[in-house]
C-alpha cells in the first residue's frame, strides 16, 4: 500500500516545478548500496515490467525520473522514452523539468515506470538519494534487487546494490 501511495505521489508531480539540482552527498545507510562498477548484464525497465517474476533477483536499467522526497526511493524510466532535453525534442532547450516526459501521455510514462527502494529493517531507508554521489534526475541507473509487484502490475526493485551514470546534458 505505502508503494502505491508513493507511485500515486510521483504520478502527480508529472509537469512539476524546476528542482533544484542536489549537491553531492555520500555515506550514511546508502553506502553498502552502492557498486563502484555496474553489473554486466542487465534489462531494461520496459522489458523488466514484462519479464520480470516477484520475488527474483533482478537487474534493471532505466533513467531516474522522480525522487520520493526525504526517502531513499526514485522512480526508474525505460531508456527509450525522450526526456525534454533529449536531443532533437521540441522542448530540448526549454524545458525546466525534462524529467516529467510531460510530452508524453501520462499512461505511456506510467507504463514503462518502476520504482526503486533502498531499505532497511524498519522500511525504506529515511534519507534522500537525491544527490548521492551526485545521483541526480535522468541519470542512467543499472540496479539490481529483488522484484515486487502488486495486482496492478506495479513494479518495485527493492536495491540489494546499484551504479550510475550521470545524464551528460544535466543543466
Amino acid at each position: 500500500m505505502e508503494f502505491l501511495f508513493a507511485f500515486d505521489l510521483l504520478a502527480l508531480a508529472a509537469c512539476s516545478s524546476d528542482a533544484p539540482t542536489p549537491a553531492g552527498t555520500s555515506g550514511g545507510a546508502l553506502e553498502s548500496f552502492f557498486a563502484q562498477s555496474p553489473e554486466a548484464q542487465s534489462t531494461a525497465v520496459l522489458e523488466g515490467r514484462k519479464s520480470a517474476q516477484a520475488g527474483a533477483d533482478f537487474v534493471l536499467k532505466g533513467r531516474v525520473k522522480d525522487f520520493v522526497s526525504g526517502r531513499a526511493a526514485f522512480t526508474l524510466i525505460d531508456s527509450s522514452l525522450r526526456a525534454c532535453s533529449d536531443e532533437g525534442d521540441p522542448m530540448q532547450d526549454s524545458c525546466e523539468t525534462p524529467w516529467d516526459y510531460c510530452c508524453i501521455p501520462g499512461e505511456e510514462v506510467a507504463a514503462a515506470c518502476a520504482t526503486v527502494e533502498f531499505r532497511d529493517a524498519a522500511g525504506v531507508i529515511k534519507q534522500p538519494i537525491e544527490g548521492f554521489h551526485g545521483l541526480n534526475h535522468l541519470d542512467t541507473v543499472i540496479v539490481r534487487g529483488t522484484v515486487e509487484t502488486d495486482p496492478s502490475g506495479n513494479m518495485t526493485l527493492v536495491a540489494k546494490s546499484f551504479t550510475f551514470t550521470p545524464n551528460p546534458s544535466s543543466k
